[in-house]
């Protein structure tokens, strides 16, 4: 079940199975933005809104630490979390620190 965070620096991501990304996406076999990995069985996949990019959780972790919470990027950013949120059945209240 996805759960939503905003990390330090202010940036909002959500923390999802494999398989809520892969009926999202219509692809069986996801893998992670940036390393390539195959995330199939993974249950701590990292999706930034901002970025609309997924993660394995150690890629995640690393993009969330250098991303710049710009204030121009802040519009964007809400109107795709609140996408994400709605899809999701979430609501931005319920943000963990992560």
């Amino acid at each position: 079940m996805a759960k939503f965070y905003r990390a330090e620096n202010g940036i909002s991501w959500l923390k999802i199975t494999w398989l809520e990304l892969a009926e999202y996406s219509s692809n069986m076999t996801p893998i992670c933005d940036e390393c390539l990995k195959d995330l199939i069985g993974y249950n701590d996949i990292v999706l930034i809104p901002l970025l609309n990019q997924a993660y394995c959780h150690e890629c995640g972790k690393k993009v969330l630490k250098r991303m710049v919470n710009y204030p121009e990027d802040r519009p964007y950013a809400k109107s795709k979390e609140l996408f994400w949120l709605d899809y999701f059945g979430l609501d931005d209240n319920t943000a963990e620190g992560g």
